[in-house]
């Protein structure tokens, strides 16, 4: 193999230049012959995996040819699960060549209806197009003429040879059932099927007049709904579904979750009056793992819900009964909790593992029944309090080593009750030290700084404190502020190996304390932050480029991921953007300028 000059490596120049011709010709030789590592096929699968996720679907396809494991890997079913064709298109409108290409080589498609999502004037004319393209496909010629058929998605949808295994449609309950139809029995690997219901659009019928849409798949194990306006008369007929997402806004969506009641797996179902909540604590759920219930309503969000009366504990007790497989539950509202947390505690705590709440206000003798749930291992309170007296203190449940306690500071003393704690996730309040005295066992720790409160008196008399966590291996912190200053009141922690920034504000001149303080970190993690800068050197024309580059020179031994959400912006605009109100302000005078140039170039070219 010859050498040419431009790719000789340091090594060979170096021998090049000194000692006898024969000797070089021979020190070559035995490089040459020696192997060569490929450093890039080294890489772990996993590794591969987190390159390929940074690149476009045009540049993936150029992977592909690289070599074998490379198109391996981009074609293996677990990397091709992770991809989604989102397409914007209407329906009844021909497609084009490329995007039937994309459609039929994706696993999970996510549709949007742009007949559905426009204002009045831009749907009238996107119906004209369509009846104008319909007429075109249709149209009679000459015999001899060959009439080439312009395929609409709907076609490509329900020919029932395309891969999907998920799929998403967005758009008005009527042209959903219009278009779909009796056609959902053609998608036979469909696995997860989402609707997500926008208001009328024209040309819709009303709830009054439209026909019964009966909803049938012998295989869909998942179906989902997600309303902002309501659905009308419909039957679901899926022996096979085990995972259902339902809002229940009239009898037709009670009736679909009453008749399914007995196969779910997993239900997530959002009440939208009193009686429905009612009727499906009545139903047996007899294989249900996962519940996540919530109570909407506007009317009545801000007053307290009554007290149970004897059947409505025997209705809850019959409800937690009726499901004794049960181990992950999410109670969201007070209504929900004052109606079934009493039974959950008492009935349902030999099974359960999880618990979340959010939006409670506990009262003492209510959050005290928290404690019969002696095999919970993941907690979560988020915006509650306890209405009455202080923390409750000595919590013992032994299992538990997940915590997350979001603007719930008042339910709650992180004593030497929860030793056991692995993970805890908290918002920064005054029983940071108190919890860095008691949790010695705690490995990953996450601070919400973003309170209502101010915080800067809480960070410096509590920050101090953290380096007593010996076992901390990780440290999170989310919505730090340039003024909050934590740097300034933090000691070295050399235990910290990962150190997560998320939705912060940072100072350019922060960064150079990070190795000071986090000596032993190997992993830097910025999710979704901002780095203020004064000004840049000269010849930068990519801000974010050149702090990376900078966090690389500081932290040599560090592994640094940066999210694409995240940017390095001028100490102005960073200094704005932290107010809330001025920001929200900046935005509406920005889109409101850019709306107006749209709306002048609109009304010239239809001139």
């Amino acid at each position: 193999m010859n050498i040419s000059k431009q790719t000789k490596p340091a090594a060979m120049e170096e021998l090049c230049e000194t000692g006898s011709p024969a000797r070089k010709r021979r020190k070559l030789e035995v490089l040459d012959e020696q192997p060569r590592i490929d450093h890039i096929n080294r890489l772990p699968y996993e590794v591969l995996c987190k390159i390929f996720d940074l690149l476009y679907l045009p540049e993936r396809l150029v992977c592909t040819l690289v070599c074998r494991r490379w198109h391996a890997i981009l074609r293996s079913a677990p990397y091709l699960n992770r991809m989604r064709y989102i397409f914007s298109h209407c329906f009844g409108l021909p497609i084009q060549d490329d995007h039937q290409q994309y459609m039929m080589e994706s696993l999970h498609c996510v549709f949007h209806d742009c007949g559905s999502s426009l204002n009045a004037e831009d749907q009238a004319e996107m119906m004209e197009m369509v009846r104008k393209a319909q007429c075109e496909n249709f149209e009679a010629g000459p015999s001899t003429q060959t009439v080439v058929r312009k395929y609409t998605p709907e076609d490509l949808l329900f020919t029932g040879e395309l891969p999907y295994k998920t799929l998403e449609i967005t758009a008005s309950y009527d042209r959903i059932r219009r278009f779909l139809g009796n056609r959902l029995t053609r998608l036979q690997k469909v696995t997860e099927l989402s609707f997500i219901v926008v208001p009328m659009a024209l040309e819709d019928v009303p709830a009054t007049v439209a026909p019964l849409w009966t909803i049938a798949h012998e295989t869909l194990k998942s179906l989902s709904w997600t309303l902002f306006d309501n659905t009308y008369a419909y039957v679901i007929k899926m022996p096979a579904l085990e995972r259902y997402r339902v809002e229940i806004a009239n009898d037709y969506d009670l009736a679909s979750l009453m008749d399914h009641s007995h196969q779910l797996v997993e239900l997530v179902v959002w009440f939208h009056f009193d009686r429905a909540m009612e009727q499906t604590l009545t139903f047996p759920f007899p294989r249900l793992k996962k519940l996540i219930m919530n109570r909407f309503s506007q009317d009545d969000r801000h007053s307290s819900p009554e007290p149970n009366t004897r059947v409505d504990d025997l209705s809850a007790e019959r409800f937690i009964r009726s499901a004794p497989l049960l181990e992950d539950l999410v109670i969201i509202s007070d209504k929900v909790a004052y109606r079934i947390f009493r039974a959950v505690c008492l009935f349902g705590a030999g099974t359960l593992t999880r618990l979340a709440v959010y939006n409670v206000i506990f009262t003492r003798d209510m959050l005290l029944l928290l404690l019969e749930l002696r095999n919970l291992e993941f907690l979560s309170l988020n915006d509650c309090i306890l209405e009455e007296g202080s923390r409750l203190r000595g919590v013992d449940l032994p299992r538990l080593n997940h915590l997350e306690l979001i603007n719930s500071g008042t339910c709650f003393r992180l004593d030497a009750g929860f030793a056991n704690l692995r993970r805890l996730y908290c918002s920064l309040d005054s029983q940071l030290s108190r919890l860095c005295r008691n949790l010695l066992l705690l490995e990953d720790l996450e601070l919400q700084m973003r309170t209502h409160s101010p915080i800067a008196e809480q960070i410096r008399q509590h920050f101090p404190s953290l380096p007593a966590l010996a076992n901390l291996r990780t440290l999170r912190l989310c919505g730090m502020m340039t003024y909050t200053r934590p740097w300034a009141f933090c000691k070295p922690m050399p235990n910290v190996r990962r150190l997560v920034l998320r939705k912060c504000y940072l100072l350019r001149c922060n960064l150079n304390l990070l190795p000071k303080l986090f000596p032993m970190l190997r992993v830097l993690e910025l999710d979704n932050s901002i780095i203020a800068y004064r000004r840049l050197p000269k010849g930068v024309s990519k801000p974010m480029a050149h702090m990376q580059g900078r966090l690389k020179q500081l932290l040599p031994h560090c592994c640094l991921t940066v999210d694409p959400t995240t940017r390095a912006e001028p100490v102005e605009m960073v200094l704005l953007m932290q107010n809330d109100r001025k920001w929200n302000e900046h935005l509406t005078n920005a889109y409101g300028a850019k709306f107006e140039v749209r709306k002048g170039r609109k009304s010239r070219s239809r001139r």
